[in-house]
């Protein structure tokens, strides 16, 4: 484990450090640093053409990065700054193509976490993906970056995240018809008409973005195909690779029928254990809670969404280290109660699921 000061000295001597925030922990290296940046690909295995997340600290940091800003987004960032959201901005010349996979774009975002933007105003702009192997769950406790690259990696410890879902990705229309180096554009030739297209979903949810405009989602439809590369160039990172899914299979978890037919280990995550027994006891009639916690790995959340975002990536990778065949989620699409993580988890299970 590193101090902050060891953390800066590192990072200033072109290192990379997995640094906390609250979303998850990310992959950090300087900015302006080639270097540092191919290294970062290097360490998680990520492909060159998805683009990075520069973490700043202050609205000045912004401005060594972004050209300047329309009246939409600087209300968004005014509102939820510092917080789990990343805006798309059209980037300044100087800003590495490294960062950016080529596009005339750059993804931003001001940490809500006090040791994390301590360190930004000492270093300066931190490029910080995912500090995880490429593919697997996020890391939301300094454990899960030593389950991927060793116990003497050097990490910042800012203890377990607070949210546990990556930020949410958004652009707003002024930059809907973002330019890639060859002029070509990101989007179809219909551009979407919304003021705010949501890439990735996270904390900040659609409705209260909606408060600064109409809201709509990216659909794969709106990429442009590079026809240099026979791939769609998409806008945003964690648009085109397989992400979040453990090595266990992951299924909703909707009827005890389910549970019956597998024989294999499991572990179930659940947000709310007392509607399951319930439900289990109108069906079969006879289980009881304690019953419910001997036959499986049982996750509790006791009906907090918030606990549910923060072991959702804990769980799937207790499932791998525990050597767990089925991880069965508690399908939260049925439930009545209402969270801003919603549409984030949804999302999130949904990819595992699918293993995209």
């Amino acid at each position: 484990m590193l101090g902050i000061k060891e953390a800066v000295e590192c990072l200033n001597s072109s290192g990379v450090v997995a640094i906390p925030t609250e979303t998850v922990y990310g992959l950090a290296a300087k900015v302006t640093n080639l270097q540092a940046i191919q290294e970062v690909f290097s360490l998680k295995r990520r492909p060159y053409d998805n683009p990075l997340i520069v973490h700043i600290s202050s609205l000045e940091q912004l401005g060594e990065i972004s050209k300047p800003l329309s009246q939409i987004e600087l209300s968004i960032i005014n509102k939820f700054w510092p917080g789990p959201l990343t805006l798309i901005l059209r980037r300044k010349k100087k800003v590495l193509d490294a960062v950016t996979a080529g596009l005339e774009t750059v993804a931003v975002r001001m940490p809500n976490h006090s040791l994390c933007l301590d360190l930004l105003q000492r270093t300066g702009p931190l490029v910080a993906p995912s500090a995880n192997l490429s593919g697997t769950p996020s890391p939301t406790k300094k454990e899960h970056v030593q389950n991927d690259f060793g116990p003497s990696f050097p990490i910042l410890d800012g203890g377990a995240c607070t949210i546990g879902l990556e930020s949410t990705v958004i652009t707003c229309r002024a930059n809907n018809l973002s330019r890639t180096r060859k002029n070509e554009s990101v989007y179809s030739k219909t551009p979407s008409h919304s003021d705010i297209i949501i890439y990735r979903p996270g904390a900040i949810s659609e409705q209260l973005l909606s408060e600064f405009g109409t809201v709509e989602y990216y659909s794969a439809s709106q990429a442009k195909q590079d026809n240099a590369r026979s791939k769609p160039i998409l806008p945003s990172p964690g648009l085109k690779y397989r992400h979040y899914a453990p090595k266990a299979r992951v299924q909703w978890f909707s009827s005890f029928d389910q549970l019956g037919a597998v024989t294999e280990t499991r572990i179930v995550l659940l947000l709310d254990k007392t509607q399951v027994v319930n439900q289990a006891q109108a069906v079969q009639g006879s289980i009881t809670s304690q019953e419910l916690v001997q036959s499986f790995h049982l996750v509790d959340c006791e009906g907090s969404w918030e606990r549910f975002g923060q072991l959702l990536y804990d769980t799937f990778r207790v499932a791998d280290i525990e050597n767990y065949t089925h991880v069965f989620v508690q399908d939260i699409r049925q439930s009545n109660t209402t969270s801003s993580l919603k549409d984030a988890l949804i999302n999130r299970i949904d990819k595992a699921i699918s293993g995209q």
